[in-house]
C-alpha cells in the first residue's frame, strides 16, 4: 500500500499541486484572503490534503453542489416539507459532517420505506 506521499507524488506530482486544485473546491473564511488560505493548506498532512480531495470529488459526483446535499437533507428529514431554518443551519456545517448526515438519514428512510 502506498504512502500519503507517495499517493501525492504520482497522482498530483507534488503537495503544492494538489492544494492548488482544492483551493476552489473548498469554503475559506470570509476574512481570510487566498494566499493565507494556501499557506494554511501547505501545513496539512498529506493524508488530510488527499482525504479532503477525495470527499469534495465524491460530493460533486454524487450530489453537484453543497446546497443541493443541503436541499437533499432537507427533504429527507423535513418529508419533503422544506425548512428555511433547518436549511440555513446546515448551510454553516463542514460537507464532511454534511455527507455524514445525509448518509444516515438515506439509511433511516431505506429501512423505513
Amino acid at each position: 500500500m502506498a504512502t500519503p506521499l507517495q499517493q501525492v507524488k504520482s497522482e498530483f506530482g507534488n503537495k503544492e499541486a494538489l492544494v492548488e486544485k482544492l483551493l476552489p473546491m473548498l469554503d475559506k473564511s470570509a476574512d481570510e484572503d487566498n494566499e493565507t488560505f494556501k499557506a494554511r493548506l501547505i501545513r496539512v498532512s498529506n493524508a488530510k490534503l488527499l482525504r479532503l480531495w477525495h470527499r469534495e470529488n465524491d460530493l460533486k459526483a454524487k450530489f453537484g453542489s453543497r446546497e443541493a446535499l443541503v436541499d437533499k437533507i432537507v427533504e429527507l428529514k423535513t418529508a419533503g416539507k422544506g425548512n428555511a431554518d433547518y436549511r440555513r443551519k446546515l448551510l454553516g456545517q463542514s460537507t464532511g459532517r454534511l455527507l455524514n448526515l445525509h448518509s444516515s438519514l438515506a439509511r433511516a428512510a431505506k429501512r423505513q420505506g
